[in-house]
């Protein structure tokens, strides 16, 4: 067994050495607190059945909780990846952005109303559209064009994973569906804050003799591009969000208990982790585009055969597991593909993808919930499912590009 892992390890501790032991201890505290930030990104859909039954919230309400938040992040993280692209500025705003994040999900149970968890997801949604522009350009910043796929996927996948964990800290926080105790919750935040403004490194300024251009005249520039990719990863993302949104209930309505429907979301995401880590470094070897189309494809029959499960069973977790491997493989790709896309703009590029681009797929999970009362979860599952490969379809539209 050792034998046969030398050759890997070789490979990581090559890798290593190229970025030096100070941008990898650097690089290592933003995979951290991404993974922290990422952790809140889904602390509603497992409170989701204790609202519906406890505080009078609806399958709608709580899609248009989940769209408050994914629209707050999705506007302003190109903005503020812009603005640090300009200016220099962003180290600051991770760790900022990360308690941010804490705080919006530990409000989240102690706030009064809908109207007061609304602020809450606003605010979570503006902490994550602080921290993942900078952070995100810090990493691919660091890392060789070669290899880049490789270390974006060490930071993007400690995201994912944290998505995973979300669901289990709500595990650990609630005790006989008592939401009193959401505000344990910020502790992750305040120490991955601590972590980075100790480590995390500075952000270069912007080179001498580069001309600031605004937004908008970048958005023009590259209009094409742009157009093409943000409408793949929108695709993407409505189908993921929707799935991450509604699978406790879904768990649920096919007899899963409440624990049972939580573990599966962690399913989801943690297998979404290990797919977007596995695409993200085939895209070194095999290509950006061939990864994304593959895995947007590959996740169309799992996607389908899950809302066509009757009874919660073995098949239905293995369909589960299924879906987000290759639902989320071709994220990290498309994100690094759109990072070299368009040079000088890289935290710009990363709060495109990251954030625009997700958050148009999670504003049309709002209008998915009102559908899901009247037709039924199983054929909403099954309909989204079908919209990578819409995606795969729209990246014939996506002009080639080589490593910047």
């Amino acid at each position: 067994m050792a034998l046969q892992s030398a050759p890997a390890i070789v490979a990581l501790e090559a890798r290593a050495a190229r970025l030096g032991p100070a941008p990898v201890l650097g690089a290592a505290s933003l995979a951290l607190g991404h993974a922290v930030n990422d952790s809140y990104a889904y602390i509603l859909p497992p409170l989701l059945p204790i609202l519906l039954t406890q505080a009078g919230i609806t399958l709608s309400m709580g899609a248009a909780l989940v769209a408050v938040n994914m629209l707050a992040s999705s506007i302003l993280q190109p903005m503020f990846g812009h603005w640090a692209d300009q200016s220099g500025a962003g180290r600051w705003m991770v760790w900022a952005g990360v308690l941010l994040s804490g705080a919006g999900a530990a409000a989240l149970g102690i706030v009064p109303g809908f109207a007061g968890m609304g602020v809450a997801m606003l605010a979570a949604g503006v902490g994550a559209a602080l921290f993942h522009p900078v952070s995100a350009a810090l990493v691919a910043s660091a890392a060789p064009a070669s290899q880049r796929g490789f270390w974006m996927s060490a930071y993007i996948s400690a995201g994912n994973v944290g998505l995973g964990l979300g669901p289990l800290l709500v595990g650990l926080v609630l005790v006989n569906g008592d939401m009193s105790r959401t505000w344990l919750l910020f502790l992750p935040a305040a120490a991955a804050a601590l972590l980075m403004w100790r480590l995390a490194p500075a952000r270069p300024g912007r080179r001498r003799g580069t001309t600031s251009q605004s937004l908008p005249a970048v958005l023009r520039r590259h209009w094409r591009i742009l157009g093409a990719l943000v409408a793949v990863v929108a695709l993407r993302s409505w189908a993921s969000t929707t799935l991450v949104t509604f699978l406790p209930v879904f768990a649920t309505q096919r007899g899963a208990l409440p624990a049972e429907a939580a573990q599966v979301l962690t399913v989801f995401l943690i297998a979404g982790a290990i797919g977007g880590f596995a695409g993200g470094t085939a895209a070194d070897r095999l290509g950006r585009d061939q990864v994304v189309i593959g895995s947007l494809l590959l996740s169309v029959p799992f996607g389908v055969y899950l809302g066509t499960i009757a009874e919660f069973g073995l098949t239905f977790w293995v369909a589960v597991a299924a879906s987000g491997f290759f639902l989320n493989g071709s994220w990290i790709s498309l994100t690094v593909r759109g990072q070299e896309s368009v040079p000088g703009s890289i935290a710009m590029m990363s709060g495109l993808m990251l954030g625009l681009s997700v958050g148009l797929g999670g504003i049309a999970v709002a209008p998915i919930g009102l559908v899901a009362e009247r037709a039924g979860l199983g054929m909403v599952v099954s309909g989204v499912a079908c919209l990578p490969l819409l995606g795969a379809l729209m990246m014939r539209f996506v002009p080639r590009s080589s490593p910047a």
